[in-house]
């Protein structure tokens, strides 16, 4: 097995606590933040997961990365030490998800622990890249993810940037509320794909290009939201999109009925979440507060705003299937 580019010694004099020491002093589940980012990943995507974890270091980033750690986990109980890292000692778990990832003994250790430190926060832990189209076992499908297939490494790279501040901010957390963000996702989303009730006078094809194209922007988008819980809101309505577009697929198969009625309260528990994050930022952003009644027949009609009326209907208004 080749070292990286940089040794223990080099990454002990770029952060000023030295997190080999730090953590081979922690018993149970310490609460005391030692590293930036821990990275969990699959043997075979080892190449990949250095070339990130290099990126990190750096730029003096405190990163646990096997290869770095040793002379720590050396004589080490794996099964205390890892626990400790992925659950509690980093501010953020930084996965690298792959038909090899799910199959790994250590890694589903690993994974268990960052996620059970997510659930029980109920925050933005765990931070998803996906090689290819494998899903994790019991992870939340709402949890937003970055595919390094249509990204850049150095692009996810500078995204998680934004998360982790200036190097040397180990213990820091941002609980400030970033409005420009919020803004960019209710644009995003201000078209009328999202908000026109689905009838018979509409373009299928030009409402799922259209929002195939939302999708894609807001999962470039969600890991610059904070706080946590508005980054979930985000995250939930990619899963909307993502769950509109399944039930697309399967109507056209025809292998699934009554796909319109659920097409709209996907739509409607999405104008719900976006309803939510405008109040919550504070942000002047006019948004209609349910579906509309209008068509259209191409994708730039789609991607318009939203000018129609409001449904009548009882049933479509967004209080009454808001998520609870």
């Amino acid at each position: 097995m080749n070292r990286t580019a940089y040794d223990v010694r080099d990454r002990r004099r770029y952060n000023a606590v030295d997190p080999l020491t730090s953590v081979s002093n922690v018993s149970g589940q310490s609460s005391s933040i030692q590293y930036d980012v821990a990275i969990s990943f699959a043997g075979e995507d080892r190449a990949t997961a250095r070339k990130f974890a290099d990126l990190l270091l750096g730029e003096k980033y405190a990163v646990f990365f096997d290869e770095f750690e040793k002379a720590a986990l050396w004589g080490e109980d794996l099964t205390v030490k890892l626990k400790d890292i992925y659950a509690s000692l980093s501010r953020f778990c930084v996965m690298f998800i792959s038909q090899y990832y799910v199959k790994k003994p250590w890694t589903k250790f690993e994974r268990q622990a960052a996620v059970s430190r997510m659930l029980k926060e109920k925050s933005a832990y765990v931070l998803p890249i996906r090689l290819d189209d494998t899903e994790l076992p019991g992870f939340p499908e709402t949890v937003g993810y970055i595919d390094l297939r249509t990204v850049e490494l150095t692009e996810v790279y500078d995204l998680l940037r934004m998360k982790l501040g200036s190097p040397g901010m180990v213990g820091e957390a941002s609980t400030s509320i970033s409005k420009d963000r919020i803004r960019d996702v209710l644009a995003a989303c201000y078209r009328r794909a999202v908000f026109a009730r689905m009838h018979a006078q509409m373009s299928w094809e030009a409402m799922f290009d259209s929002l195939a194209h939302c999708r894609s922007s807001l999962q470039k988008m969600v890991v610059y939201v904070e706080p946590a819980h508005l980054q979930r809101l985000v995250a939930g309505i990619i899963g909307e999109l993502d769950f509109i577009e399944r039930r697309g697929l399967q109507y056209r198969s025809g292998t699934s009925d009554h796909v319109e009625a659920e097409i709209d309260g996907a739509k409607l528990r999405i104008i719900s979440s976006l309803l939510e994050l405008k109040q919550a930022a504070g942000v002047s952003f006019e948004l209609p507060t349910s579906v509309t009644e209008e068509v259209f027949f191409r994708k730039e009609d789609a991607d318009s705003a939203p000018s129609g009326s409001i449904s009548k209907d009882p049933w479509m208004r967004v209080r009454a299937v808001r998520k609870s």
